[in-house]
This record gives structure tokens, sequence and C-alpha cells, in this order.
């Protein structure tokens, strides 16, 4: 028995030696591809941001910080979010919250100064909700005894304690925009706020609280239409002219001016009439039974019909009273609504897409609040294998002839290729970032090396001129033989049309099958990017590299992942200890007091 043993480890360790040597081989040959890739052409891409320590940058960036804060203080806010799930007897329990963490950055006096405020006892430092569901509710959304329904019209609930954190997320962040005495100006979110914003567009099949009452009256198939046509902004052009989803350009156009001419809008938009009537046709057709159309047609002109006029504050006081419901009243019950089947009104539980609808709702609130009040919104993440840069962006730029490069194996994913531009560079310092690219590039993808550009699935393309992305590190240290790093960092920004509208380029891309898309471009290093230059020196400041676990990371979103991990060990205690309470009500008591029910009929 002892030999078999052994030769199972030896084996298992031959193969993992092989894989391991067969791993290094290929890294070192991509890894020399990408100092030359970097040599030749990449680092016209990267931005040297270490001479903010320079006293002249210093004070140019600190007139940049006042011109777009108004203010020598900036406010800021951390938020990050926690879920758990558990199974106690007959119940699974989900729960889901956020934490904030606020402070404030002092530019009086050199170096400026970070100073963490308290929440006071009547605020809101986390939204938390916990919602324990008897196995009865979890799968069965018929009475019918004695008739199996299939898979998809099951309740799955088993992945709701992660849609309950990203809502928790978004309305504390939307609880604090709407707080003029705390509104910071400065949010850093522990997210990728456009894969939230992607990850969550479902369709209007799928949501199955279309119906719900509220405010007397019932949530409609316009409504949601109309929540998915969000945000709009006409300094940006958003939402944009692309063939997909046209109708929230169409819309986005109605709720400026109403009646709008046909004619007018397919030159707008350089579209044929047929197509363009075509792709608009559920807003004037009607699309439920119940429902009126959200526009009328008649003859060259579209109306807007007056019963969508107040649509979307409808749907964002539907958003919030239902997270105030949940995570500040903590009522559970708001995730149970009712629902009219066969002439029969009866209580169905909230489903997964159900809460993907009111995160959608959530993203684009916040959004149209921050440009509203022109905070500067941004999604940081530290793990991720994305390639949406070395394969996506530049694929599509150099089908475009905005790039010219050799095919080149790189690295397999951005953060891998990113973090060893510095070992084969030693004149760059940290910080330093890649230029920023559209978010829409995440969709965008070239199906062949000589192209068409094509979205997911051929079409879905995400609305372009809304979020940037960019990778950047903030700590590198050259002291010893081989630097010392901190990991490359993802990061999202909000575009801040306020300072933004005139200060960048697009490139057009024109294909049949999309339309145009014009996607937000910043070439090269040497494009102004004043609100990227504000977001690296702010972000440098409050990386203080305290602590080695998140060396190169924003110490407020430390600190806001500390929260929700004490929150979470709080909230998970009192779960697991809440077992106690239902072994004190067994089953079998449940049973003779039925009995005795009965018997008492």
């Amino acid at each position: 028995m002892g030999s078999i043993i052994s030769e199972i480890l030896s084996g298992y360790k031959k193969a993992l030696d092989i894989s391991q040597n067969e791993y290094e081989k290929l890294y070192t040959e991509r890894a020399k591809n990408a100092k030359e890739f970097y040599d030749t052409f990449f680092s016209e891409l990267i931005k040297d941001c270490s001479h903010f320590a320079d006293s002249s940058k210093q004070r140019q960036i600190k007139r940049l910080v006042e011109h777009i804060f108004k203010s020598d203080e900036v406010k800021f806010a951390a938020i990050d979010g926690t879920c758990y799930k558990d199974r106690l007897g007959d119940y699974m329990v989900f729960f889901g919250g956020s934490y904030g963490i606020r402070g404030s950055i002092h530019f009086e006096g050199e170096p400026p100064k970070v100073k963490y405020e308290k929440w006071s006892s009547e605020q809101d430092v986390s939204m938390v909700a916990y919602v324990p569901v008897p196995f009865a509710e979890l799968n069965d959304v018929s009475e019918e005894q004695f008739v199996l329904k299939p898979d998809e019209e099951k309740v799955n609930l088993l992945s709701i304690h992660t849609q309950i954190m990203q809502l928790a997320e978004i309305y504390l962040i939307y609880d604090l925009m709407k707080a003029s005495s705390l509104r910071p100006k400065f949010i850093l979110w522990d997210q990728t706020m456009s894969g939230i914003l992607a990850s969550n567009d479902i369709g209007t099949d799928n949501i199955e609280m279309i119906g719900l009452v509220h405010n007397g009256r019932k949530l409609n198939i316009g409504d949601v239409l109309i929540a998915y046509s969000h945000p709009y902004n006409r300094e940006l052009g958003v939402p944009s002219t692309k063939k997909f989803r046209l109708y929230n350009y169409v819309l986005s156009r109605l709720f400026q001016e109403s009646p709008l001419q046909i004619s007018k809008l397919v030159s707008e938009i350089d579209i044929d009439e047929k197509e363009f009537l075509r792709r608009i046709n559920k807003l004037y057709l009607k699309s439920f039974p119940d429902d009126e159309p959200i526009i009328k047609k008649e003859g060259d002109y579209l109306h807007l019909n007056d019963l969508y006029r107040d649509s979307w504050p409808y749907t964002l006081s539907l958003f919030d009273k239902f997270c105030e419901k949940l995570f500040k009243n903590k009522d559970q019950r708001v995730l149970m609504y009712e629902t009219k089947e066969h002439d029969d009104i009866r209580k169905r539980w909230m489903s997964p897409n159900d809460l993907r609808f009111l995160i959608s709702v959530g993203m684009r609130a916040i959004i149209e609040e921050a440009w509203k009040h022109d905070i500067l919104l941004i999604g940081i993440t530290k793990d991720s294998s994305a390639r949406y840069l070395s394969r996506n962006y530049l694929g599509c730029m150099r089908y475009l002839k905005q790039y010219e490069f050799e095919d080149v194996l790189l690295p397999w994913t951005d953060r891998s290729f990113l973090e060893i531009i510095p070992l084969g560079d030693d004149n760059l310092n940290a910080p330093w970032t890649t230029i920023e690219y559209d978010s829409a590039f995440m969709t965008l993808h070239l199906e062949d090396i000589n192209g068409p550009i094509r979205g997911v699935q051929g079409k879905v393309v995400n609305t372009e001129r809304i979020i940037v992305k960019s990778l950047a590190q903030f700590y590198l240290k050259r002291d010893r033989h081989h630097p010392l790093m901190g990991h490359v960092i993802f990061i999202d920004r909000l575009l801040m049309p306020s300072f933004e509208r005139e200060r960048f380029e697009t490139v057009q891309i024109n294909e049949h099958y999309l339309g145009k898309v014009k996607p937000v471009t910043f070439c090269n290093n040497e494009n102004e990017n004043h609100v990227q230059d504000v977001t690296i020196y702010l972000l440098n400041i409050l990386t203080r590299n305290l602590y080695p676990e998140v060396i190169g990371y924003p110490d407020p979103l430390h600190k806001a992942d500390w929260g929700a991990k004490t929150l979470y060990k709080k909230v998970k205690f009192m779960i697991d200890s809440s077992g106690v309470t239902l072994r004190t009500r067994p089953l079998n008591k449940t049973f003779r007091r039925i009995r005795d029910e009965i018997r008492r009929i």
C-alpha cells in the first residue's frame, strides 16, 4: 500500500515539475515579447506620473483640483461590500451589505493632508439586509401541487446574496450623493462599474416584477425600456446613435422635444427610414397586453405618450423605496410581491433578475447624480484576468489604422503584461498609468485579424462615452537589485461632462452591423487628459503603503474593506447562532400544534 501511495505522490510531483517548467518557458518567451512590444510601440501609451513630486507640477495639478472641485478641500468616500449565505435547518439565510468610509484631502499646505471623519450616530455608515427564506419557498413559484414546473420557471435564490451586496453598495453611494450635507466630491468603489452595467442589463422578458404595483400604478414594460435608455447627457451625446437599442437615443430626444419629425431623426442618425422604424417599433407598437405604447406615430411625426412623461422619476422612486425598506428598515417582506396568475393573486419572491433590474436602475441613478453634482466616481478592482486593453482595444485601434504594430504573443492578461514593463524600463517610476480607453471596447472585438469589428453576439455594444478604463501602479521601489512592486490595479472612471465635453476625441467605427459607434480615445500619452491626471494624483495621495497585503492600493478602500469584513463577522455570528432559535422550535412541535388545531375543528 505504501509503495502505491509513494508512486502516486512522485507521479504528481513529476507532473507538477513538467507543468511548471513549461509555464516558465512560455512566460519567459512572452516576457521578452512584451519588452520588445513596449520599446517599439506600447511606451507611447504609458504615462509616467512620478513628476507629481515636482513643485511646479504640484502647483499646476492643485489648480486643476480647485477648478474641478471648486475648493482646496476634497471630500471623499470609499465603499466596499460583503455577502454571506448559510443553511439553517429548513431555511436558507442570505446576507448582503456595504460599508462606507469618508474623509477629506486638504490642499492648503504641503504635503496635502488626509483626514478621516467619523459618522454621527444618526447617519447610515452601512446598508445591510438579511433574508431568511424557507426551503419550501426557494424552488416553487406555483401553487399547483401536482404539476412539475421546468427549471427556468423556478425561482433561483441561491446567488441572491451577491445581488443584495451590489444593490447595497449602489444604494449607499446613491444615499450619499442625495444628502447635500454628506455629499462627497470623490467616490472610490471596490467594483468595476462598466462590468456591473453590462452584466445586469437583462432583457424585459426576464424581469418578473413587471406588473408590480407601486404608488398606485403598475410597473410596465414601457417603464423598463425608459429606465434602460438612461443615463442621458447631451454634452456627451449619451445615449448614442449606434444601431443596438437605437430606441434609447429616440427616447432621450423625445424627452427633450416632442413631437419629433421622423425624417429629421433619420437624417441625424444617418440611417434608412425603414430600418429606423423597424428598430424602434417596440416603442409605438403595443409590447404588453395592458400597456399603452411609449410613443405615438402620426404621419411623419413621433409623439411621446404623456402617460410616460414621469416614468423615470416613478422608477427611481420604486428603487429608492425598495432599498429604503430592505436596507434601512430591514423589512424582508419587500422582497415579496403580488402578481396575477390564472385569474388569481398570489405572492412570489423576487428573482435574481428582478434584483438585477433594480441594480441597473441604481447604476443609472448614481451616474446621473454624479454628473449633476460634478462628482468624480471611480471604480477600482485588484484582481482580474481581463484582456480588454491588449486584445480588444489594441486590436480594434490597429484595424481602424490609429495604431501600427507587429503581431506578437503577449502575456496572458493585461495585468501580467503590464507588471513586466517596470522590469524592462528602469526609467519608469510610480505612479504610472496607461492611457484611458472607452469601456465600449469591452464589447468590441475583431472576429478576424482583417476585421470586421463586432460586438458581443455580433451586435451588443456597451454605450460609449460614459466610462473610461485604465490600469495603474502606485508602488515601485528600485533601491534593490530586483524592484519591489505593488500589483497593477484596474481603474474605471466616470467621465465628467462639465470638464471634458470638448477635451477628448472620438474614433468612429462605422460597420453595417453596428451602425456608428464613437468611443472616447486618448490615443497616446501626448494627449491632454486633465481629469485622469487629477484622478491619479488623488489616488497617489490616498495610497499610503502602510499594510503589506495591500501595497499600492488606496488606503480608504482598505479601511472600507476592514469595515465590511467586521460587518461580515458580526452578521455571520448572528446568523450562525440563530440556528439555536430554530432548534427551540423543532418541527415535531409544529406537527403537534397542527394536530391539536385539526382536532378542535
